[in-house]
């Protein structure tokens, strides 16, 4: 399959200009590394999601391979065109989705906002109206278009945005955090207009910076986790459940009444052969007549059926047994920081009811 984007070790520094000596005798100690080596492969037709904290990386990394700054070192191909070689070609496959709202004149309507966007753009005079007025309906924003961009709300602003960066009908999308501030309704609709207009309709590929773990979940096919300008982590949530060894988390609820306050589950083998932790903590007793909850995370699904019998086995009344797949926030969490977030093998406390 051919890449939409391809990166090849490629790095950004930054070096600090508080004089003229800077420019006259630039020194690389006083350089800093923004994006170190990263390499990269994302498919055409998708969303392929870049996660990290505030200052890793992931803006300056959308500003090279969008052209607006020039790498220090290796390469980037977007569109299959050279992003440092051919800056003009990559310009017009792609468009730009930001949430900075002071890129917009705030005098001028959203309509003649889109119309000198569109201009700068060169799209054809003509057939600026109709793009307008189709992506305005597509976004629900057509009975704000002849509104001050300052009077809109952060939602419409935001929508208004989207209308910008597809102007062109680009062949990829870059979407730098697009629900940045937006209430829980708007967020929502702009995601579904992601994946069901610009991925669904329009088959495109769209790059999605982003802090909101639920969004990314639930529109990327892959990811990539950034963390002091460096990739620490790459591939679908599948994959990333697997890389960390953990994938399912499991609570189970046993009954006091059967004797399970005497129950060692840190004496039972196959439990502990099954589980992809440390030593499970001490075994807590129940309280009076509270069930004891038992909480573990698990390889893999199949691990659930031989702690399940291990415990009926050493005298436990299992009543309830829920399960899910790790979340992305928690994978995120345990990938970036593992020394706070490594999820334990075995909880057992008593839950009063």
């Amino acid at each position: 399959m051919t890449s939409a984007i391809e990166t090849e070790n490629l790095t950004k520094r930054f070096r600090p200009l508080r004089s003229y000596r800077d420019i006259v005798q630039p020194s690389h100690r006083t350089e800093r590394t923004a994006v170190s080596e990263v390499s990269l492969r994302m498919p055409p037709g998708q969303v392929f999601g870049l996660l990290g904290q505030n200052g890793a990386g992931k803006t300056t990394l959308i500003r090279m391979l969008t052209t607006l700054l020039i790498p220090t070192s290796g390469v980037a191909r977007v569109a299959g065109f050279d992003v440092a070689r051919d800056p003009h070609a990559v310009r017009q496959r792609i468009g730009l989705v930001s949430g900075d709202e002071r890129s917009f004149y705030w005098r001028l309507t959203g309509r003649q906002n889109l119309e000198f966007f569109a201009a700068l753009q060169h799209l054809p005079t003509a057939a600026t109206p109709g793009r307008i007025a189709d992506l305005a309906e597509r976004l629900g924003i057509s009975d704000h278009l002849d509104r001050p961009f300052g009077h809109l709300s952060t939602g419409q602003r935001q929508k208004l945005a989207i209308a910008r960066g597809l102007m062109t009908e680009p062949e990829i999308l870059f979407m730098d955090e697009p629900t940045r501030s937006l209430d829980p309704i708007s967020a929502v609709a702009i995601r579904e207009f992601i994946a069901d207009h610009i991925i669904g309709e329009l088959g495109r590929t769209v790059v999605l910076a982003t802090h909101s773990m639920p969004e990314a979940e639930a529109l990327c096919r892959r990811l990539a986790f950034i963390q002091d300008g460096r990739i620490v982590a790459e591939g679908s949530v599948a994959d990333l459940r697997r890389t960390i060894g953990y994938g399912i988390r499991c609570e189970l609820r046993l009954s006091p009444r059967m004797g399970t306050a005497g129950v060692d589950l840190a004496a039972l083998p196959e439990v502990l052969a099954v589980l992809a932790g440390p030593e499970p903590d001490e075994p807590t007793p129940a309280v009076d007549d509270a069930p004891v909850v038992v909480r573990l995370t698990l390889a893999h699904e199949e691990a659930l059926g031989p702690v399940l019998r291990a415990l009926v086995t050493a005298g436990a009344d299992v009543y309830f047994c829920e399960t899910r797949d790790l979340s992305l926030e928690e994978i995120y969490v345990h990938t970036l920081a593992p020394g706070t977030a490594s999820p334990p093998s075995l909880v057992r406390q008593a839950v009063a009811r």
